[in-house]
């Protein structure tokens, strides 16, 4: 029962760490070049990869929240918000890749977007 929960997250993973270290290295200039002439393919991408990733993650530890003050958050999209908030910065240090706030932004979108499925007025405030 857990595998079918943690399988497709883990596989989704594999697929996105592959294109980060790709481009890491320069091995997906044809791929990016292509995505990058299509009018906001980048963003697109950000948006659609990572929503896919935290829903993933989500489903995967079944919607667990953490609190954090009064506010109830998903643990999931945390976890690949920082993530992803340190891959973005770490761009910064990498010659063959740019930092950049609108596909940080494109990243949070997509994390906010894949947390709506879990959200329900009760969870996300004590009262």
């Amino acid at each position: 029962m857990r595998l079918r929960r943690w399988l497709p997250f883990c596989l989704f993973f594999l697929f996105v760490a592959s294109i980060i270290v790709g481009s890491n290295v320069g091995r997906l200039r044809s791929i990016t070049s292509l995505v990058n002439n299509l009018p906001f393919g980048d963003k697109c991408g950000h948006l659609v990869l990572i929503a896919t990733l935290t829903f993933l993650l989500n489903y995967a530890l079944n919607g667990r929240k953490v609190k954090i003050g009064r506010l109830k958050i998903l643990l999931g999209g945390t976890i690949v918000a920082v993530a992803m908030t340190v891959e973005e910065i770490s761009q910064i240090w990498m010659p063959l890749r740019t930092f950049d706030l609108i596909d940080l932004s494109a990243n949070y979108l997509g994390i906010t977007l894949a947390g709506l499925p879990w959200l329900n007025r009760n969870a996300v405030v004590d009262r």
